[in-house]
């Protein structure tokens, strides 16, 4: 398996164009930008599956060129926002694990930021398998186990002697993103490889300084009070700020300035193919 390292201008190529979709949610737009640097280097051929594929607004902006497309996620909601897009020729309300589709009909497949939420992940892979070709590509991003290891908040609140209120926030954290799958990469190889697939490349995303900041400032926006969570009244604030997108940039290019190991990430980009 190679390994692939971004650079900074990459990355922040990748915000330049994510925080068209979410100026005013930072955490998003870190995120974001290191996947879309990763997706830049792989085509995907069609007919694409786009597994949890959310609104299609992401996949629209990754993947512009792309005109067959389907969706697949398992929120009723979401799937006719999909619908709506117009991104997708079909769209499935389903589980990954079950999905209604019949075995090589995709010429690639993609799922972004979907699989660490998903139960039953073996069968998952498998699913994904069957109904790609022999041969296809089969690009995705997760999280890593540093996900949870360079969670900046709760060890902060744990400093502050407020241990219980610590592990709840973990608690809390993971229970809102459904976080099931936080996996080292070794063990994304293997249940990938199990599930048929080739692992050709990794491309690790948010090494620590970055992925520390971002886990900060993700863990508070969703920390929530009286059913009302930080973000809800920090995005109407960064909104009255003048100029904020491109002076938030500056912010993240000086994070990405003070990385010292790119090559371990709270994130993972692979691209991998169905032997």
């Amino acid at each position: 398996m190679k390994q692939k390292l971004l650079s900074p201008d990459e990355i922040l190529i990748g915000y330049d164009a994510v925080s068209q979709l979410y100026p005013y949610i930072p955490p998003m737009n870190m995120w974001r930008a290191w996947e879309i640097a990763a997706y830049q280097h792989y085509e995907l051929p069609e007919p694409v599956l786009d597994i949890g594929c959310g609104d299609g607004r992401f996949f629209r902006l990754v993947w512009p060129q792309v005109t067959d497309a389907v969706g697949v996620d398992m929120d009723a909601g979401v799937v006719n926002a999909a619908r709506r897009s117009g991104v997708y020729r079909e769209v499935y309300a389903a589980p990954a694990h079950q999905l209604p589709i019949q075995p090589d009909s995709f010429a690639s497949a993609f799922a972004n930021c979907s699989l660490e939420h998903m139960d039953h992940l073996p069968e998952v892979l498998a699913s994904i398998s069957r109904s790609v070709r022999a041969g296809s590509p089969f690009l995705l991003s997760v999280v890593t186990d540093k996900f949870l290891e360079w969670a900046t908040l709760p060890l902060l609140v744990d400093w502050l002697e407020q241990s219980e209120r610590a592990q709840t926030l973990r608690a809390e954290y993971q229970a809102y993103h459904h976080l099931v799958n936080p996996l080292p990469v070794e063990s994304w190889v293997e249940h990938l490889e199990e599930a048929g697939f080739k692992v050709e490349e990794h491309v690790p995303i948010l090494p620590e300084v970055t992925s520390r900041v971002f886990l900060f400032l993700d863990h508070l926006w969703h920390v929530s009070r009286s059913g009302k969570e930080t973000g809800n009244w920090l995005m109407p604030f960064f909104e009255t700020l003048p100029d904020f997108p491109a002076a938030f940039r500056d912010v993240f290019a000086g994070f990405l300035r003070m990385e010292r190991d790119w090559s371990i990430g709270s994130g993972a980009v692979f691209c991998v193919r169905r032997k």
